[in-house]
């Protein structure tokens, strides 16, 4: 593609909407990011780890008084695989991939914030800063104190096992009790301890994300503050993050396609959804999950149409996402919209771009920018083909209104690469190459994509639907309340098909989704299937009801 753009026009992204960048992460590698803003008030260090000293780093560690008997060339070599393959994440650079890197470390402990690697949170694409962002605001709801104090002491107390945290400026990890660490903890803080710290950075105020699902997000904070309150004591603090990673990326992978539902009701109705306006909104999205494991049977299907679905969905935000991008621009030059613009919440100032797309200034924004466009691309004519000309021709004298030509320019330049990227999103946050994925498939066949909850991922599931408001932790639930909760929470339907799919086959193909769905929790030890009746029929806490 060779049609240029002007500088204002050279994004497909909008997080006002999106709240992240929708770009390919890995959650995995959140999580030390996120627990270091957590004990250091929302604020990173100043990065001084040499990634590509490796080397250098484990030498430290043989070397240093607390290893004993890794002398002779067998250990050492012991020791390092040990390190690759459970606390250090490698990767190579360079044109000919013969150097490595340190990508991250393992969030074994609380210490592996003292890595700092990865350099930068680019990749993160802004769920470390969401995520602490919920962390804090639940804990403001629940203290009458300093919240970002408060933040501190609990992620502290309830992952630092072990731990104490220094005095800021740097908030350094410090040992206190070994025997609170598994081995591999306790490696992971003895190898981390070779790295140097730099002091905390001011905290800025545009870390702070958009929030224009605020009903949705605030029951996602409770989900996964209750998560860490409730297990910390019932789980390693290895498995405590492992699952807390499950829950965080299932989450932003609803909240993602809400977010894209709920962009298209405003814009479609202008009336703003459920999602933007109720406290505690049942999730609208229908993720048919099949449990039944077969391939290509009619369960197998809804499960791969409900994906087909979606990223269908993906390719047609696109065009919503710079509407109001583009809406948003221009009311810089309506004096009272802007002023008023500045009282509203995240969730009302889309609805005021979507109320103001007809806007006789948003007009003459759309003309001015298809006026640049077609300059900028008439001065480097010979750059651009006949096609891309002739495109560029033809959408000017349309017949569609000034916003809908720069639309269609937009799309024709940006659209494959922004899908492409946010099918990387659609992928990485949904886990399809994690154990704790909700989709299962081949990497390089979208046709394969299905949701299928994973054993681990079904574990998270249970985990968060059991804890109870108050934090504390129940030991049975009805299965007819269980199916409710996921539906309602998570989009999640396992009994019923979707309704775009309704039908008796679809409603048979559920049925026996069911039945498997069941089989499945008796394997996890949770479910015995003793009555008849669908409403008695009791599931147990996956970890059993001890201090429940």
């Amino acid at each position: 593609m060779t049609i240029k753009l002007t500088k204002a026009m050279s994004t497909y992204l909008y997080r006002p909407l999106t709240i992240f960048s929708t770009l390919d992460t890995d959650v995995d590698r959140v999580l030390p990011h996120l627990f270091e803003a957590c004990v250091k008030g929302g604020r990173s260090a100043r990065f001084l780890t040499n990634e590509r000293d490796y080397a250098g780093y484990r030498d430290r560690l043989l070397n240093s008084e607390h290893m004993t008997g890794f002398n002779s060339p067998d250990a050492r070599e012991l020791m390092d695989g040990w390190l690759r393959s459970c606390i250090v994440d490698m990767g190579t650079v360079g044109k000919a991939h013969n150097d490595e890197q340190m990508l991250s470390v393992a969030p074994l402990t609380l210490a592996a914030y003292r890595a700092g690697v990865p350099r930068t949170r680019t990749r993160h694409r802004y769920i470390d800063d969401f995520a602490y962002q919920l962390l804090r605001t639940q804990v403001a709801r629940r203290t009458a104190g300093n919240p970002t104090g408060e933040l501190r002491r609990l992620i502290a107390e309830h992952i630092g096992h072990g731990l104490g945290i220094g005095h800021e400026p740097k908030w350094q990890p410090e040992l206190i009790d070994p025997s609170k660490l598994d081995i591999s903890a306790l490696l992971e803080f003895r190898f981390l301890e070779g790295f140097e710290m730099g002091d905390a950075r001011e905290f800025k105020q545009e870390s702070q994300v958009p929030n224009p699902l605020p009903g949705v997000t605030e029951r996602l904070g409770e989900m996964l503050l209750a998560h860490l309150l409730a297990y910390a004591n019932r789980l390693p603090t290895a498995a405590l993050m492992s699952t807390f990673a499950g829950l965080l990326a299932l989450g932003v992978f609803t909240l993602t396609l809400r977010v894209n539902a709920a962009g298209r009701e405003l814009l479609r109705t202008g009336t703003p959804p459920a999602d933007m306006v109720e406290d505690r909104p049942k999730s609208p999205i229908e993720l048919y999950c099949d449990f039944t494991g077969g391939i290509n049977d009619d369960s197998d299907r809804l499960s791969r149409l409900c994906v087909e679905r979606d990223l269908n969905q993906i390719r047609l935000t696109f065009r919503d996402r710079m509407t109001l991008m583009i809406v948003e621009l221009a009311i810089q030059r309506i004096p009272d919209e802007r002023e008023r613009r500045e009282a509203l919440s995240d969730p009302d100032k889309l609805a005021q771009l979507a109320e103001l797309r007809e806007h006789d200034v948003i007009k003459m924004f759309a003309m001015s920018q298809l006026y640049d466009i077609a300059a900028i691309n008439q001065r480097s004519a010979e750059h651009i083909t006949e096609d891309e000309a002739d495109f560029l021709d033809r959408t000017q004298h349309s017949d569609k209104s000034e916003l809908n030509k720069l639309l269609d320019i937009l799309e024709f330049v940006n659209q494959d690469r922004a899908t492409a990227n946010a099918v990387g999103w659609f992928r990485s946050v949904g886990g399809l190459r994690k154990p704790y994925g909700i989709l299962t498939g081949s990497s390089n066949s979208r046709r394969s994509w299905r949701y299928a909850p994973t054993d681990e991922l079904l574990q998270i599931l249970l985990m968060t639907v059991f804890v109870r408001p108050d934090m504390s932790v129940r030991p049975t639930i009805s299965l007819k309340d269980l199916l409710r909760e996921l539906r309602d929470r998570f989009g999640i339907l396992v009994d019923s098909p979707p309704a775009f799919l309704d039908g008796a086959e679809a409603r048979a193909a559920a049925a026996a989704n069911l039945a498997a769905f069941k089989r499945r929790l008796q394997l996890l030890g949770c479910f015995d299937s003793l009555s008849d009746d669908f409403s008695e029929q009791i599931v147990r806490h996956p970890l059993g009801d001890r201090d429940a």
